[in-house]
């Protein structure tokens, strides 16, 4: 829906919804002014009438008529003590009795009243007075005018405010539309949908960039900055909240020279308090006309971590590469047996090649059921086979399908963090071991890592997030499986071994 359409109709739903409203109550509130005003005139009349009646009178219903005409009622019917019509416009209905027990208070009680409701001509308003001689009640007056002339004279009242409405309602119409074309010169043309999708657009993608970006108009002004810059500047001490404030607050921000120079500069080292940041700074323009600075930066320890996982990688490529080397070997030794007719010999040393790790396989598959999960672990066991390590599915372990991707996502966290952690503690064991324990029942599920690796050295500040003693910018694998089992309102801890460590984490599973 284009805006003019939305304004439109938001300023028609509005401008209804109001003078419904307002139409409405003048409604009632003239209805009701009418009512008492026509309610006190009848009751005026049957009041002087019920005072001065002669009952015994000859030509009463003719009379009575006639004054019903010159006074501009529907009705007046005359009663007598038994309820029988006396008066009535209707001929045929004179010496009937009055039905619905509406005349009632008037001749038992000798009360005066107003009544609404249908008689036997129309449904109308009506009053009643008794008449009472020797103080004695011997009838009663009943005065009345229908309802529908009741409402004629409301929609008469109303006419002009009918009127009036749709005249306010045409003129906010007109009022949108020009609005509308003053917004849309405002917004260059696009709808407001476009806008947002920009916006929503532009912020994803300074949410997902791993650098910290910052903007500045051309007075040196923050305009834009995104999480990632405001973590880089939080971890330097720099206030975070930085919008509308001038660049200079953060320190050698070089922002001056290039709004200065309008050029731009490209990967220079920034210092910021203890923290050194590789900075790019870009002038950029609007319609021409110079607007600002845009500066990229990541902090440079980051950029050396991805240098050490590069080499990691590198580790485990040259590891792949002398199993590679390891497997050839192999292969010529079954084809020396077979060339030496030694068939049984390559039979064999092919059967201990293939039941080498056959165990491990057989008891992933058989007790480790979610098939998320299973890939998990025999794509990890494959990369740790590769790495000479002997890891081991303990016998006890059992895990039913999740169906939960959360979950599974989750596990698959803790698994890898603690699995990495203990590759991290097994650099200088020669004989290298990792066993892991896993298993769940309706309520919870444990995971266990143990290795026999180089031990804990800081307990009590494992799951602190930062904190390793691995070197920088490590240290959130310990804590990320800490949060997670906060998130299930469970629990990690570390104990140490005689040989090694392990680490075990409860979940607890939410069965609402």
């Amino acid at each position: 829906m284009r805006l003019f359409t939305k304004i439109t109709l938001t300023f028609f739903l509005i401008s209804f919804i109001v003078l419904s409203i307002t139409s409405t109550f003048l409604f009632f509130q003239s209805k009701k002014l009418i009512e008492n005003e026509i309610s006190h005139k009848i009751e005026a009349i049957s009041k002087t009438l019920a005072n001065n009646i002669d009952l015994n009178d000859a030509n009463l219903n003719e009379n009575i008529n006639k004054l019903s005409k010159d006074l501009n009622l529907d009705f007046i019917v005359i009663i007598d003590s038994s309820y029988k019509r006396l008066t009535h416009p209707n001929k045929n209905l004179l010496g009937t009795l009055v039905e619905g027990g509406d005349a009632n208070r008037a001749i038992s009680k000798a009360e005066s009243y107003i009544s609404i409701a249908k008689g036997s001509l129309k449904r109308s308003i009506r009053s009643f007075s008794p008449i009472i001689k020797d103080e004695k009640v011997v009838g009663a007056v009943i005065v009345g005018v229908f309802v529908d002339y009741l409402n004629q004279i409301i929609f008469e009242e109303n006419k002009y405010n009918i009127a009036l409405v749709i005249a306010l309602i045409i003129i906010i119409l007109l009022s949108a539309k020009l609005l509308n074309k003053n917004i849309k010169n405002v917004l260059f043309g696009l709808e407001p949908k476009q806008i947002a999708n920009l916006l929503a657009r532009q912020n994803a993608i300074l949410k997902t960039l791993n650098d910290g970006i910052i903007a500045v108009d051309d007075k040196n002004t923050i305009t834009l900055i995104n999480d990632k810059a405001k973590e880089i500047f939080k971890l330097a001490l720099v206030d975070d909240d930085l919008i509308g404030k001038n660049a200079n607050i953060i320190p050698h921000s070089n922002m001056n020279e290039v709004l200065s120079t309008k050029k731009a500069e490209i990967n220079q080292e920034q210092k910021l308090n203890d923290i050194t940041i590789l900075t790019t700074r870009i002038p950029f323009f609007i319609d021409n006309n110079f607007a600002g600075v845009v500066a990229s930066f990541k902090d440079l320890r980051e950029v050396k971590k991805l240098a050490s996982e590069l080499l990691d990688t590198k580790k485990y490529v040259d590891a792949l590469r002398a199993n590679h080397h390891e497997f050839s070997n192999k292969l010529h030794i079954i084809n020396a047996l077979i060339e030496n007719n030694k068939f049984n010999e390559a039979k064999n040393f092919c059967d201990e090649l293939i039941n080498k790790n056959q165990d491990n396989l057989n008891r992933l598959t058989y007790n480790i059921k979610d098939k998320v999960i299973l890939a998990f672990f025999e794509s990890k066991f494959a990369f740790l086979q590769e790495l000479k390590i002997n890891v081991i599915l303990n016998k006890k372990s059992s895990l039913s399908n999740l169906d939960d991707i959360n979950m599974q996502n989750d596990i698959i966290s803790i698994l890898s963090n603690l699995i990495n952690n203990s590759i991290d503690a097994l650099n200088n064991v020669k004989n290298k071991k990792i066993e892991i324990f896993i298993k769940n029942n309706k309520n919870y599920l444990k995971i266990q890592c143990k290795d026999n690796g180089c031990g804990i050295k800081d307990k009590a500040n494992l799951f602190t997030k930062g904190y390793s003693t691995k070197g920088e910018l490590r240290g959130y694998g310990l804590y990320l499986c800490a949060k997670i089992a906060a998130n299930y309102d469970g629990t990690i801890s570390v104990s140490k071994l005689k040989n090694g460590s392990s680490f075990s984490v409860i979940l607890r599973i939410n069965n609402d």
